[in-house]
């Protein structure tokens, strides 16, 4: 048994429509957290930009084959796999660093599907859990990593704009579904990038729960600057500053990730299961079980936390749980960029210098 308490790895895609919400870096320090807590880990960059790599120090010249190897010379992930600095931590990457070989990675991921979902299935057997970088969109890298996965989760960065675009995600993963008859939950969302100076973090949590309830996590990431220098320091936050907001924020999500896990409705998840295998005979309503199986628990009083963190005020009793039942204030354009341009003014010029992070404060 492994560390889930079950025979095989959980295989989770980490995935959103919208570029730029944090996804690679979520990815990565999960990972790293997930390996510290004891996980043999298995990370899988299917973007060819290969953020991956480099938040993990590696650089073109230390990389010694990928994905687009085993496609085309029938390698196994053994063999295209890179150790990383974490014992318990191996990565694989695309490895393709120019655009004919980018174009050529795409062009066999579409066409070579099942060769990544048997070799997934076959690393099952040897990690706890594998983690799949997917890159903005619907391409075939996300359908890839989809179909191998048994969850996604999605980051959701602290905007009107990628909290629209949730809603198409979610309906591509249940047309996915209905596709493949295959039993894809939805671990989670949370939120990315959140600033609790600001009343759009609080507005946009506030409209996710209404909207997505308990699948959105209480944990959200705030903003900061140790996050944003994983690339140039080579090291998952959670190594680099363990004490730093981001940190906390994705040991936390883990701990979340995994009590989730742990709460499940066995008996509905094992209907499930019945259900797929008589679903060519047409016994079962394949979708309908597969949501009640998967569905995590309710996750009361998700909101109120969420709302104290981005306020700033970690007290339990604080007022601002009136926020679970009050409508967000709403606010015009100008109103908004008059905000930001008053936090800009009322900063202090180290708040926001190299190394410095304003919300990494111990208190």
């Amino acid at each position: 048994m492994n560390k889930w308490q079950r025979d095989s790895a959980r295989v989770i895609s980490v995935i959103s429509q919208k570029g730029g919400v944090g996804k690679t870096t979520s990815t990565v320090n999960l990972a790293a957290a997930f390996s510290l807590s004891g996980h043999n880990v298995l990370i899988i960059g299917t973007d060819p930009q290969c953020g991956v790599s480099r938040s993990l120090g590696f650089g073109p010249e230390q990389l010694h084959g990928g994905l687009k190897d085993m496609f085309q010379m029938g390698l196994d992930l053994d063999e295209i796999k890179h150790k990383t600095t974490l014992e318990n931590l191996t990565m694989v990457i695309p490895d393709a660093l120019t655009m004919d070989e980018e174009s050529n990675y795409k062009y066999l991921m579409e066409m070579s599907i099942d060769t990544f979902v048997d070799a997934i299935n076959e690393a099952r057997l040897t990690y706890d859990t594998i983690l799949i970088d997917c890159p903005p969109g619907f391409g075939p890298e996300t359908k890839a990593a989809l179909l191998a996965s048994d969850s996604c989760l999605v980051p959701v960065q602290a905007e009107e704009l990628c909290r629209d675009s949730v809603t198409r995600l979610l309906a591509f993963i249940d047309e996915m579904r209905e596709q493949r008859e295959m039993p894809l939950s939805v671990e989670g969302l949370f939120m990315t990038m959140t600033d609790h100076r600001t009343l759009m973090s609080r507005h946009v949590a506030a409209r996710l729960d209404e909207d997505f309830g308990s699948d959105l996590f209480d944990t959200s990431v705030p903003r900061t600057t140790r996050l944003s220098e994983m690339a140039l320091t080579g090291k998952p936050a959670v190594i680099h500053d363990r004490r730093s907001a981001g940190s906390r924020a994705y040991f936390n999500l883990v701990d979340e990730i995994v009590e989730r896990y742990n709460n499940r409705d066995i008996e509905a998840e094992e209907v499930a299961i019945e259900n797929l295998r008589a679903s060519r005979s047409g016994e079962s309503d394949i979708l309908s079980a597969v949501r009640a199986a998967e569905s995590p628990m309710p996750n009361v009083g998700g909101l109120s936390k969420l709302m104290q963190e981005l306020s700033g005020n970690s007290d339990e009793s604080s007022e601002e749980d009136n926020w679970s039942d009050e409508e967000p204030d709403m606010m015009s354009l100008d109103d908004l960029l008059e905000e930001e341009e008053d936090g800009a003014g009322n900063q202090d010029e180290n708040e926001w210098g190299y190394g410095e992070d304003y919300y990494d404060t111990i208190n």
